[in-house]
């Protein structure tokens, strides 16, 4: 008899997730924390990749942003609100705390161009690509 497994995308995707934040531990990189991992969008342009991350409730000051060997890395925090009673919550489903979220780019990028801004609870980066350089080459 065979054994019914539960399996549904969003568990495959938090899986997934919580193999590529072990990785990052495994790496020297803090580890984020697996129940904080904010929804990103990468669109691809004819000129630029734009990434839109959803960070409602994180200010400016507390997202990082890092692009290193190929690499463009987002970092931030969202703090608990601290509240002096908390009998009268029946439910919390919003998650707190550290996030990372590392993207491997390709090789034609113009990482001095790159630009963030964030507004209404939604970052985004805008990644330029750069125009592939050819040399032809005389033999001699």
């Amino acid at each position: 008899m065979l054994a019914r497994m539960n399996v549904t995308p969003i568990r495959l995707w938090r899986e997934f997730n919580d193999m590529e934040n072990g990785w990052s531990a495994a790496n020297g990189q803090q580890e984020a924390d697996p129940r904080w991992v904010p929804a990103v969008d990468v669109i691809e342009q004819q000129d630029q990749y734009v990434l839109k991350a959803d960070l409602p409730g994180i200010d400016r000051k507390d997202i990082e942003i890092i692009f290193e060997e190929g690499a463009l890395t987002l970092k931030g925090e969202r703090s608990e609100s601290v509240e002096s009673d908390r009998d009268g919550y029946q439910r919390t489903e919003r998650s707190y705390g550290r996030f990372q979220r590392t993207f491997h780019m390709p090789e034609n990028i113009d990482a001095d161009a790159i630009t963030a801004k964030s507004e209404q609870g939604v970052l985004e980066v805008r990644v330029p690509k750069q125009e592939k350089v050819q040399k032809k080459i005389e033999v001699q």
